[in-house]
């Protein structure tokens, strides 16, 4: 089944994100994909995150459709292109296949590799991204006209951060976003069951205050490789927010990748029962997708 089918029948969806390279060698990149086959929905391509430059996301999203059969969910943000570069970006993802879109704002430059020397555009931000998605999946471009040569029909994904819906202007973009009819939501990592309940709440209350249809859910989840790991990316990283009891945990383990995985397998069981699905984020831990798949969703011999 194709990432939209499994969303509209409403069975549970499996993303994993792999980044890609600084560079043109995407062997590394194609053999950790192909190594998901069949255990993933989609691949998640990130487009320079963290304002680091890596391959272009869509280039890498073709490249991993083509060589794996898998698809891939491109994720396009609004730090490096104007409007005309969007549009155009967007149209030709979707002549080469891509189907799937994650709709970002994108992060500053100013916390990159580049920021000495790039300079950040921002035309829009991920909710004006999200109406011209909806313009060019309509047939139109961003001015109104017709698009002769036939529009885009993208399955749309948007972020959402638990730990902000208590914030009256977040709220107020969970809503814009919903409005706009977005496909699915994937989430910024959570580690704790009860923010997990409040955002499933206050997405089916937002969903039914503005008419729209309740988006998928796909829960995110970084399992740190170390404690050091996961205190870098709480400094580093917005959005993350990985709890001290599990970096402690990390830091008596003897061996703190396989902890890792037993403390988010545990997550993601108990959180099945809340969500569409889960999206993974292996931050320096994709050689050991495949172990975290295994328990995370081990397979009932009866």
């Amino acid at each position: 089944m194709s990432l939209r089918s499994k969303l509209d029948a409403g069975e549970p969806v499996i993303t994993v994100e792999l980044s890609p390279p600084k560079g043109t060698d995407v062997a590394r990149l194609l053999s950790q994909a192909e190594s998901l086959k069949g255990r993933v929905d989609a691949i998640n391509i990130p487009d320079c995150q963290l304002s680091m430059l890596k391959m272009s996301s869509l280039a890498a999203s073709k490249l991993i459709q083509d060589a794996t059969g898998i698809e891939a969910v491109w994720q396009l943000t609004c730090r490096d292109r104007n409007l005309i570069a969007l549009q155009a970006d967007i149209l030709g993802g979707y002549a080469l296949g891509l189907r799937n879109i994650l709709a970002l704002t994108g992060d500053p430059v100013q916390i990159g590799d580049q920021k000495a020397h790039a300079k950040q555009v921002f035309h829009l931000e991920a909710v004006r991204l999200l109406d011209l998605l909806k313009t060019l999946n309509d047939g139109k471009d961003a001015c109104g006209q017709d698009l002769k040569a036939q529009g885009t029909q993208f399955t749309v994904g948007a972020a959402l951060n638990p730990f902000k819906l208590s914030n009256r202007a977040q709220h107020l973009r969970l809503q814009q976003k919903v409005e706009r009819c977005v496909n699915f939501f994937q989430t910024q990592p959570v580690y704790h069951r009860d923010a997990v309940e409040k955002m499933v709440e206050l997405l089916h209350t937002t969903a039914e205050q503005v008419g729209c249809p309740k988006p998928k859910l796909l829960l995110g989840i970084i399992p740190p490789r170390s404690a050091e790991s996961a205190r870098r990316m709480n400094q580093d990283i917005v959005g993350v927010n990985i709890p001290e009891h599990f970096i402690e945990l990390l830091e008596r383990s003897k061996q703190p990748a396989l902890e890792s995985i037993r403390f988010c397998a545990e997550l993601v069981n108990e959180l099945k029962p809340l969500t569409d699905g889960f999206h993974f984020m292996p931050v320096g831990m994709a050689s050991k997708m495949n172990l975290l798949l295994d328990e995370c969703f081990a397979v009932s011999s009866g």
